[in-house]
């Protein structure tokens, strides 16, 4: 492992002046400093946040990673920001990354967070097994899921409440008299099996039998949702209302309407907001998640896990209610006429 020491004899330098260009000590001359710099990046020396810790208790907090989706996205981009929000009352530093959905990715990353020393991590998981993190978990570093429960390793998760959201969501569609609903997802996820269930329990309660629903989980796109209700909107006796089961899908669903001007006939329920959804014509209806309080309850967890300095179960895990936006969309009851005849 690269020192201090190596570094300030690298750039001809006491271990004193490494430290304080470290730390951002001002009292460097610029010279020196970019002697410091250039040696740190060509060794690769990387800074041990939790033995600064040790050496000074009353230094600030700590140091999570946190790794998401995709940090551009506005469910993750809010989600980063509350955790970050969080963290800092505790005088706290979040690093993040994205891993776009890739456990390749992923492992690589919480390696490499790892090698920064952090204390704890939040990562939202890609589907299927999470065994990489075994490791961590083991020997009791803290972790945290969001988004995703736990497959493969014993953590605790935060997630959205997915099977009442679009159990929900039928339950809606049901009271302005819609039977012939169709849901638009996939089988890609736990969250998606969850909406996929719940969709069936809507029906169940609702009294619709499976052969007046379509039940379609070979959509996952905005383009493969957008052909799919194209061709449904054509069949004997079409859907007379839609529910997407992610926020890609429910666009796709959107722009099929709208190609075939039945955007104000044909009812449509979002899972997940998307942004101006309340300026469309006429506005989306949406299940709202919360990713405020998901990222807010898990940098709580995970600080608590830390903290204590000791693995937490599965048990602890935390749902997170979602709730629908009725905005026009999902609120246009079923027509009086079969939806062929016009």
């Amino acid at each position: 492992m690269v020192t201090v020491k190596d570094v300030a004899r690298l750039a001809g330098v006491s271990p004193m002046t490494v430290s304080r260009v470290v730390n951002g000590n001002a009292q460097v001359n610029a010279e020196m400093r970019d002697r410091v710099l250039l040696s740190i990046a060509e060794l690769g020396y990387v800074r041990n946040a939790s033995a600064s810790r040790l050496r000074a208790p009353s230094a600030p907090g700590y140091t999570l990673g946190l790794i998401l989706r995709d940090v551009s996205n506005p469910f993750s981009a809010e989600m980063q920001r509350a955790v970050e929000d969080f963290l800092r009352q505790s005088g706290s530093l979040v690093l993040m990354a994205s891993n776009d959905d890739d456990t390749s990715l992923t492992r690589q990353l919480t390696e490499v967070m790892q090698r920064f020393r952090v204390d704890g991590l939040i990562v939202a998981p890609p589907p299927g097994d999470q065994g990489y993190l075994s490791a961590l978990v083991e020997r009791g570093f803290p972790v945290v899921l969001v988004d995703r429960p736990s497959a493969g390793v014993d953590v605790p998760f935060v997630i959205s409440d997915n099977f009442e959201a679009i159990k929900g969501a039928v339950l809606h569609l049901s009271s302005f008299g819609h039977k012939h609903i169709a849901f638009l997802g996939d089988e890609r996820s736990a969250p998606m099996e969850a909406r996929r269930d719940g969709f069936r329990a809507g029906l169940v309660e609702c009294k619709i039998s499976p052969d007046e629903a379509f039940e379609r989980l070979d959509a996952s796109t905005m383009e493969e949702a957008t052909a799919i209700t194209s061709h449904l909107l054509t069949v004997a006796s079409p859907p007379t209302a839609f529910i997407g089961g992610r926020n890609a899908v429910s666009i796709g669903i959107l722009r099929a309407l709208r190609a075939a001007g039945k955007q104000h006939r044909v009812a449509l329920v979002s899972f997940d907001d998307i942004e101006l959804a309340a300026e469309l014509d006429p506005g989306l209806t949406a299940i709202a998640q919360d990713p405020t309080t998901i990222g807010q309850r898990a940098a709580r967890l995970v600080l608590e896990m830390i903290q204590t300095n000791g693995p937490r179960s599965p048990g602890e895990s935390i749902v997170v209610p979602t709730h629908l936006i009725a905005r026009g969309s999902g609120e246009i009851p079923a027509p009086q006429t079969p939806q062929g005849v016009d």
